[in-house]
């Protein structure tokens, strides 16, 4: 693997409908224009993070929850391996939903005007079987096929832009009349929704990178995925907050349809069908990794093929059930409570043991590791990791969930950037003087 399939895997992975998604909800909330794109500048930011995490995966070699072992001990870092497969398998439902959306809207414009339910399942098996398919022909396969979706997938997404930038309602707001400090808390109330996208890497962006060449500098692979895995998120983002200012995208294949000809529209049903099956291929190649390092024994078609199982089931009780923009608002709201206090502890961790790990004791599960601490556990880390839950919970404002700190501060949401901090300042604090944490360099 090199920087430049690298950054081509990226660009292919994040050439998707999510990232379009969290704009509209930034817009949504009730931000103008203007303001809900300063929101999504803020957080595609957290790109910079997803890139120092990729740093850890070149250097062990491992995939993330394997490495973090040392960090949490082999006992500790489960329930951190049981939160992770279950955030990837609702990210492959909610890019299923995305290609199901624009199936369903391929179908009308074959003839086939209303394909109702029938219509759902079958292009819900559709999607979930051809990234399970993709995905167990493992790392290669993968990185290969996402060189072609980014170049492909990125060319169509420029040319709706383009054909829908000059309706653009720039003074679009739900809302008006705000003060200077609700505006300002709606502001990181889309930014957190944004930031949600970088931040949900933070548990398998070190498993794409990890057959880089050791020896990598870290600048490169600082900038090599931030920037590549950055910058099309935040045109995405962008994207999602214009189109919203033109009208209800709260179907984000439907709602593109007033705005471009008719042969744009086919061609951007395949790009999102190509782009939710990209990064749904990257989910299962991860969910299986962490199967495996939670210790399961199942291979990687088994691990794929309970994935499917488990994530048709929550793709079928959206489309069926219940509404979609507001779930994803939840889903993401929610992820960052747990997943930004745990990367903020891991990568602190990996930073105090200069990106150092034992092969040999990481491996081992026994009390005669290393990372072993106290009956498997790293109490420092875990005691860490939740005092920024904590603080997440305090702060989260979402649909179903709005914490005391953030209501009191008119709807302010800080967990995407008070609670990782928390956990980073706390673990530093209890484990400076760590033994383990003050391992040699490599």
């Amino acid at each position: 693997m090199t920087l430049t399939a690298t950054a081509y895997f990226w660009v292919g992975t994040n050439a998707n409908l999510f990232f379009l998604s969290v704009g509209v909800v930034a817009l949504d909330i009730g931000l103008d224009v203007w303001e809900a794109l300063v929101a999504v500048v803020l957080g595609t930011s957290l790109f910079v993070a997803v890139g120092f995490a990729s740093i850890g995966g070149v250097r062990s070699g491992l995939p993330t929850l394997t490495f973090t072992r040392a960090t949490f001990g082999p006992i500790g870092n489960l329930p951190n391996g049981v939160l992770t497969w279950a955030a990837l398998v609702a990210f492959e439902a909610i890019n299923c939903i995305f290609a199901v959306f624009a199936l369903l809207a391929l179908m009308a414009e074959l003839g086939w005007e209303h394909p109702g339910d029938t219509g759902r399942v079958l292009a819900t098996v559709a999607v979930l079987a051809t990234s399970g398919a993709i995905a167990v022909y493992g790392h290669a396969t993968m990185v290969y096929l996402q060189r072609g979706f980014a170049v492909t997938l990125t060319l169509v997404l420029a040319l709706v832009l383009a054909y829908s930038i000059g309706g653009v309602d720039w003074s679009a707001s739900a809302h008006a009349d705000l003060s200077v400090w609700e505006t300002l808390a709606l502001i990181l109330a889309g930014g957190a929704v944004v930031a949600s996208g970088p931040i949900s890497y933070l548990f398998n962006a070190p498993d794409f990178v990890r057959y880089l060449p050791s020896g990598t500098s870290s600048r490169s692979i600082l900038w090599t995925v931030s920037l590549s895995s950055g910058l099309i998120a935040l045109f995405l983002s962008i994207m999602g907050v214009l189109l919203a200012s033109r009208g209800d995208m709260s179907d984000p294949i439907a709602g593109v349809e007033p705005f471009v000809p008719g042969w744009l529209f086919v061609l951007y049903i395949l790009a999102a069908v190509g782009g939710s099956i990209a990064n749904n291929v990257v989910a299962y190649y991860s969910s299986g990794l962490v199967l495996q390092a939670i210790g399961l024994p199942l291979r990687r078609w088994q691990a794929t093929a309970l994935d499917t199982l488990v994530s048709s089931a929550i793709v079928l009780y959206i489309l069926f059930v219940k509404d979609f923009i507001t779930v994803l608002h939840d889903f993401v709201a929610v992820l960052i409570v747990w997943l930004a206090p745990f990367g903020a502890v891991w990568i602190t961790d990996a930073l105090m043991r200069r990106w150092h790990y034992d092969a040999r004791d990481i491996h081992d599960v026994s009390p005669r590791s290393r990372y072993w601490g106290r009956h498997g556990i790293n109490v420092r880390a875990c005691a860490a990791l939740l005092i920024g839950v904590a603080v997440c919970l305090l702060t989260i404002n979402a649909p179903s969930l709005d914490g005391p700190v953030s209501a009191a501060l008119a709807g302010a949401d800080f967990t995407w950037t008070l609670g990782p901090l928390a956990s980073a300042a706390a673990y530093w604090a209890l484990a400076r003087r760590s033994p383990v944490t003050a391992g040699p360099a490599p």
